[in-house]
């Protein structure tokens, strides 16, 4: 037959298991570094030689008013606010915060 337990009998059962589990995670986590250093020890360092970058001034571009004009190549105006639209709401950047220059269509070759 099975016997009932007493609330005390229930919660020395639960301290038990989860010592138990916390016991094997903290095995588990000591096994993992283990073998991290291990595999770390064993690879070898590769040593990077320094990139020379070479600096070039930087050229001063005047401030060009933008006017709000669009260049359209090929291209009809709703299908251009259309572009614009889909940007603006792929970006999640408000339509007035962005800048259009130029939309032209590509040929598919």
């Amino acid at each position: 037959m099975i016997e009932s337990l007493t609330v005390t009998q229930g919660l020395k059962i639960a301290l038990y298991g989860f010592t138990t589990v916390f016991i094997m995670l903290a095995i588990l986590m000591l096994i993992i570094n283990v073998l991290s250093k291990l595999v770390e020890m064993m690879t070898p360092k590769k040593v990077e030689e320094p990139v020379k970058v070479e600096e070039k001034p930087v050229e001063k571009k005047t401030n060009i008013e933008y006017t709000g004009e669009i260049q359209l190549i090929d291209v009809d105006e709703k299908t251009a606010a259309c572009i614009m639209a889909i940007i603006s709401d792929e970006t999640q950047i408000p339509l007035e915060n962005l800048i259009f220059k130029k939309i032209r269509l590509l040929e598919d070759n």
